[in-house]
């Protein structure tokens, strides 16, 4: 198994117990408290929570069809409801983890050749840098929702990779 397939698999585990475990304190929460403006990118926790999910199904898409987006708007709030967000966000977190376990070697070293607009030329990069990316960006927003969540006085508990109870080593 390739390095890269194998740390795919223990971040997809890491992002699903991370979630579960801000859910679980956004369950604590009502709907007034998890919008508040809190001064966080993206307003309060009901914003960056949203956020990730989109973000999330917009890299899920490239990472799967190897074309970036046509458009992405990183203000978009693909749920409307608290309830539809931890359900949606469940239900990614299940076809990421999915997605890591069934893929091959190869799919992970896939090279996309795609134009960046933002740099303006031709890029080529392999598919494990963009899951890289999905990952990274999971994790550096979800550190301002555990923040603001420490902030309300809710403990969030461990954030460490090797404390992974779904790990599967």
């Amino acid at each position: 198994m390739s390095t890269y397939k194998m740390i795919s698999m223990e971040m997809a585990r890491y992002n699903k117990w991370q979630n579960e475990t801000v859910f679980r304190l956004c369950d604590e929460l009502d709907d007034r408290e998890l919008r508040l403006e809190r001064g966080a990118f993206f307003s309060g926790l009901f914003g960056i929570l949203n956020h990730i999910l989109h973000t999330d199904y917009m890299l899920m898409d490239f990472i799967e069809r190897g074309e970036p987006p046509s458009r992405f708007d990183p203000n978009a709030q693909p749920c409307e409801s608290y309830r539809e967000l931890k359900m949606a966000r469940f239900t990614l977190d299940d076809t990421i983890v999915g997605t890591m376990d069934d893929a091959s070697t190869e799919w992970f070293d896939q090279v996309f050749s795609f134009y960046s607009k933002d740099l303006g030329r031709l890029r080529d990069r392999p598919r494990a840098l963009f899951i890289s990316q999905m990952f990274n960006h999971q994790t550096h927003h979800r550190s301002q929702a555990t923040a603001l969540l420490y902030g309300l006085g809710l403990d969030y508990g461990s954030t460490d990779l090797p404390a992974n109870p779904l790990s599967q080593s």
